[in-house]
């Protein structure tokens, strides 16, 4: 029985545990939710009441005042009536934006007044949402926060997802971020207990926040995150966040971040931006990312998306255009008149020949070539600068029953008169309806093509005859006539008049004044620019460039330095002219001082090199003359990542650079894209570059099957460049085969083409050959000149037949040819190779005679000639009086030759003063020559010296090693180091220079140092006394 009871009483107690806790559950929710039961029971007391409406009238006076922008009379329309109803949530909207246009300080106060008068009528998330979101979309967010705030505090209004959205809105369109995230996490606080997170729309309005000030980081992020929650991120936004990432220059990182995740999706619309976004940058290797990730969608491509694709690979001039055009052709969409029309006119832009013929193909074939395919066709010829070919174009239009618009002819007659078909010109404008202004002043240009100042005079009678007015463009047009013409007194008659009638502007100035440059007159182009400021006119980039033009051409370049100075002095930035002008003088500079201040006027002006093909050529043609290829190929790899479409001239600049650079392969590569990439025919002058690019790098045989697979019609010069080929590569055969090859055709050989084929023939000693071509060169009436002498002079030293060699200078001198220090330079340099001290007095003599300046190059030969005959003081001699002849310095070439002579003739001591001397001098001595020094002195076995000499070299008692263009070469260090360890030196020299050359950063091999630290102090040759120190003076001893 107590067993029963005691079984009842323990499970009652259970029971009264689980009653007891549910109980002070349900009393602790109670209390917790006062507020609940305070909205239920208000929500019971509005039910009671009658809600006021607010009065029709006054509300459609607020709605009509709102519609027609009158804010203060929206206020005085809902003041008079919102005392005695709420105001509809609908019109909350237009009365807070009269508030915030009209009366801001008075928004807060008045509307939280009203909300309390009305407040038992309040749906308050519905009011809370339609004045914050008016508010936050005004961008005014201290208002924002403090309704925000007062409707919590002061109304008692509690806080929904809808009101956080609408706040999370604002501050994302205010572009702040940092407030977003802080509002998100206190959203996840507020709401946790309903498990709440951002609908679409509040996901959308933070996304277009971001969007609206382009924080392309948060951008991300958001779209990420509404992706992460399971919505489906609208494609508008994905391709408006790819926009905003091109304007910030991140699109192709976002781009790649968006790949990445596996949440976001982009779609066709998406892509379709990234299209156009690449087109504008001509971002090719991002479009190609973009239509891989297309063609994986597996869906129809659109009529947009096709053309984005299609604009972006044309104007990259990219061969896919081709392919996607027929593609297009294929689809459902098929191909519009308008849609070849524009792509015609990106053809233009992107010099894109071979597409551009494809749609001209394609249109033909479906009997739609409209006059405007034909404008756009044009268009494209012109850009590409084959104004022949856009004429050539009226035949056929004619032809198909077509009649050109006024437009049309306006145009034609431009490009007749840039490829100098004058008389078409002229019989386009008998046929044009309407001749307007343009016309004329094409009429005007073409005369000038024609040098003809009377006919220009007439189309300006002609013109007036009309009916029209001449205003200062035309008859500017007539000045630049009279200055081609070089007809400077009827150009001068003309300014008068055009003062006269009040027509003088800078253009015309300008135009005058290229007259003066013309004549290379700078004192009168000086005398223009005062006449042109005393009239209140001011010069600019294009005057000053006239100026600096005639200096350059008059080579006067302090001159051109004191009108860079002036232009800057008045702020007028150096433009891509001034600077093709500086570049095509440096061609003719020989000191470094006005090349480096050159590049440093390029570097100041921040123009971009590539940004234009003229100023391109000429710094490469600089780069290649003064042989500065870290500064080429820096400017080349620039080219390669630059927009820039090349016309065809462009491209031999291109392929000479890399030929410059040794760089064959991407010669080959410039040259197939030319033709099959761009669809451009390249001209005699670029295959020519071509040609010679094989030719200077060995390939000789793939010279050979390119010259005779081009449809070019062959020329004297393409010949030479194949003869060079020959005559470098020891085939005097062939080259001589192209001679008879040149006979045969009938070509006509000027003297630098026989002296290129005498030179084939010279170089292996070939003098009857030699003798025979100088033969056909008198019989076609060619003077040899000074390179026809010398590379004569040069057979024969080949041949070692001294004696004939100078027979044929005396030649020379006795026709009184001109010559120069070549021609002594050759034979000086056979007397060198074949050991003929006899006769170098009276060569030397006979330069003194002649009037001939030696040269560096003399000097060289001259130290070397007496090095090798081991007469040392004639050849300090030499370098003390031949540059005073030569009136010339010195350079380092001829400093190392003298000092490799000391060397040579055991004076090791003079060859170090000669380095020391060469620096005072200041020539700095390169990598060869201290090499030179170094291999020298322990030849001689000065090993201290030696290592005293390589740690002057690199500036150790300094603390700071210099460049690596004056440095000893590896090997030699090593060799230096390594005949330290081996003669015993190596505590006392090879430990401590190791030591330097390690803390200088300088390489040595792994093995060396192997060497010096594992090789016993005496070294294989045992310890050595005193007196068995090698020999070589008081620097070299060891020890006791």
């Amino acid at each position: 029985m107590s067993t029963t009871t005691d079984f009842i009483i323990d499970s009652c107690v259970s029971v009264w545990v689980e009653l007891s806790f549910l109980a002070f559950f349900l009393l602790g929710f109670f209390v917790l939710r006062v507020d609940v039961w305070g909205r239920l029971l208000k929500s019971k007391a509005k039910k009671g009441k009658v809600t006021k409406s607010f009065d029709a009238a006054l509300l459609r006076k607020v709605e009509e005042e709102a519609a027609s922008g009158h804010a203060a009379a929206v206020l005085r329309a809902w003041r008079r009536g919102q005392a005695r109803a709420l105001t509809p949530e609908d019109l909350l909207k237009p009365v807070v934006q009269a508030f915030l246009e009209n009366e801001p300080a008075s928004l807060v106060p008045e509307i939280l007044a009203h909300l309390k008068l009305h407040q038992d009528n309040l749906n308050e998330r519905a009011v809370q949402v339609s004045i914050l979101d008016a508010v936050a979309r005004s961008g005014n967010i201290k208002i924002m926060v403090e309704l925000w705030d007062a409707f919590y505090e002061e109304l008692d209004m509690q806080r929904s997802l809808s009101t956080y959205e609408v706040i999370l809105g604002g501050f994302a369109s205010a572009g702040l971020p940092a407030k977003v995230k802080e509002h998100m996490n206190k959203m996840s606080r507020d709401l946790f207990t309903t498990g709440s997170q951002l609908s679409p729309r509040g996901f959308s309005l933070v996304i277009k926040g971001y969007l609206k000030n382009g924080l392309v980081d948060d951008i991300f992020h958001g779209i990420y995150a509404m992706s992460q929650a399971g919505y489906v991120v609208p494609p508008f936004a994905v391709g408006q966040f790819f926009r905003v990432a091109s304007e910030k220059q991140r699109l192709p990182e976002m781009f790649d971040l968006v790949q990445a995740s596996s949440q976001i999706i982009t779609n066709q619309e998406a892509l379709c931006a990234v299209f156009e976004e690449c087109a504008k940058t001509i971002n090719l290797e991002l479009a190609q990312k973009a239509e891989k990730s297309l063609r994986t969608l597996n869906t129809p491509i659109d009529e947009k998306t096709y053309d984005a694709l299609l604009k972006v690979y044309t104007l990259a001039g990219d061969a896919k255009a081709l392919d996607i055009f027929k593609e297009m052709q294929a689809s459902e969409h098929g191909v519009s008149e308008g849609l070849c029309v524009g792509l015609l006119a990106r053809c233009a832009e992107g010099k894109f020949l071979t597409f551009a013929e494809e749609i001209v193909r394609f249109c033909r074939d479906r009997k739609g070539m409209s006059i405007a395919v034909y404008s756009a066709l044009m268009k494209v010829y012109a850009f590409s600068g084959m104004y022949d070919k856009a004429c050539d174009l009226y035949d056929q239009i004619l032809s198909e029953g077509l009649e050109p618009d006024s437009m049309m002819y306006g145009c034609l007659m431009k490009f007749a008169v840039e490829c100098g078909r004058t008389k078409l010109s002229q019989t386009l404008a008998d046929k044009v309806p309407h001749m307007d202004i343009q016309n004329y002043m094409s009429l005007i240009r073409a005369a000038g093509r024609d040098r003809d100042v009377n006919r220009a005079f007439g189309v300006i009678k002609q013109l007036r005859q009309g009916g029209m007015v001449a205003d200062a463009a035309a008859y500017n047009c007539v000045v630049d006539v009279c200055i081609q013409a070089g007809d400077m007194a009827r150009a001068k008659e003309l300014v008068r008049e055009m003062k006269k009638l009040g027509l003088l502007d800078v253009i015309t100035y300008n135009t005058f004044l290229k007259g003066f440059c013309a004549q290379g007159d700078l004192k009168g182009s000086k005398a223009v620019l005062v006449e042109m400021e005393s009239e209140g006119l001011t010069p600019n980039d294009v005057s000053y460039n006239c100026i600096l033009n005639t200096a350059v051409c008059n080579g006067n370049l302090y001159e051109a330095w004191d009108v860079i100075d002036k232009m800057e002095a008045a702020n007028i930035r150096p433009d891509r002219y001034t600077l093709s002008i500086m570049m095509k003088a440096m061609k003719k500079v020989h000191n470094a001082k006005d090349l480096n201040r050159c590049f440093e006027l390029l570097e100041r002006s921040k123009i971009d090199p590539c940004s234009d093909e003229i100023l391109m050529n000429t710094v490469l043609e600089t780069c290649t003359k003064h042989r500065d290829y870290d500064r080429m190929e820096s400017l080349l790899v620039r080219f390669e990542k630059s927009n820039l479409r090349p016309a065809v001239p462009t491209y031999g600049s291109i392929i000479k650079a890399f030929s410059s650079l040794k760089r064959p392969e991407k010669c080959w590569q410039y040259w197939e894209d030319m033709q099959n990439q761009r669809g451009l025919v390249p001209n005699d002058i670029v295959f020519g570059c071509m040609l010679d690019a094989l030719v200077c790098n060995g390939l000789v045989e793939q010279a050979v099957e390119l010259f005779q697979q081009t449809p070019l019609t062959k020329n004297a010069v393409l010949y030479s460049i194949l003869i060079k080929g020959f005559a470098n590569s020891q085939q005097p055969g062939r080259a001589m085969d192209c001679f008879w090859d040149m006979k045969k055709q009938g070509l006509k050989m000027n003297t630098v083409t026989y002296n290129s084929i005498i030179d084939s023939q010279a170089r292996p000693g070939k003098m009857e050959e030699v003798s025979e071509l100088l033969s056909h060169m008198a019989a076609e009436g060619c003077r040899p000149d000074a390179i026809t002498h010398s590379t004569v002079v040069k057979g024969y030293c080949v041949r070692g037949d001294m004696d004939t060699a100078l027979k044929v200078i005396r030649e020379m001198q006795r026709e009184k040819l001109p010559h120069d220090a070549v021609i002594y330079n050759t034979i000086l340099d056979g007397c060198t190779r074949h050991k003929r001290m006899d006769i170098v007095d009276e060569i030397l003599k006979s330069m003194d005679e002649q009037g001939v300046r030696p040269t560096n190059f003399t000097l060289g030969i001259i130290v070397k000639l007496y090095s090798r005959n081991k007469q040392l003081d004639l050849a300090f001699r030499a370098m003390e009086t031949t540059p005073k002849r030569g009136n010339f310095v010195a350079n380092a070439q001829v400093w190392t030759c003298l000092m490799c002579a000391c060397l040579t003739n055991h004076e090791p001591d003079k060859a170090v003063k000669v380095f020391h001397d060469m620096k005072f001098a200041g020539q700095a001595p390169d990598s060869k020559t201290c090499t030179s020094l170094i291999t020298g002195l322990i030849r001689a076995r000065r090993y201290q010296q030696a290592v005293h000499m390589v740690e002057e070299i690199y500036n150790f008692g300094k603390g700071v090693a210099k460049g690596r263009n004056n440095c000893v070469e590896l090997d030699c260090l090593e060799s230096l180091l390594a005949v330290l360890v081996q003669e015993g030196y190596k505590e006392e020299l090879a430990k401590p220079l190791l030591d330097k050359l390690l803390a200088a950063k300088v390489p040595v091999s792994g093995t060396l140092m192997a060497c010096a630290f594992e090789m016993g102090p005496q070294g294989k040759g045992g310890p050595r006394s005193k007196a068995s120190a090698p020999r070589g003076g008081k620097g070299n001893y060891r020890r006791a």
